[in-house]
């Protein structure tokens, strides 16, 4: 088995570029699994990724930074 940890989150389009790289700085091999953006300024976009391992800590300390986001965090043998 093999343990993944899923991040899923909501953030300002302007901002996504950051919160991918903080992720990926994570595990530089991280899966972006979805994107989901929309053309109005105003809407989050939304994103979902998979990294190797628990790395749960690790993501809640690189998402610190982004204090207006919220985050999802789930651990799961593959």
């Amino acid at each position: 088995m093999t343990v993944r940890t899923y991040v899923s989150t909501t953030v300002r389009n302007e901002r996504l570029a950051e919160v991918l790289h903080a992720l990926e700085n994570v595990d530089p091999d991280a899966i972006v699994t979805s994107v989901k953006r929309s053309d109005a300024p105003d809407v989050p976009a939304g994103v979902a990724l998979s990294l190797a391992g628990d790395v749960r800590e690790a993501v809640k300390r690189q998402l610190d930074v982004f204090p207006d986001l919220e985050c999802e965090i789930d651990v799961r043998d593959t």
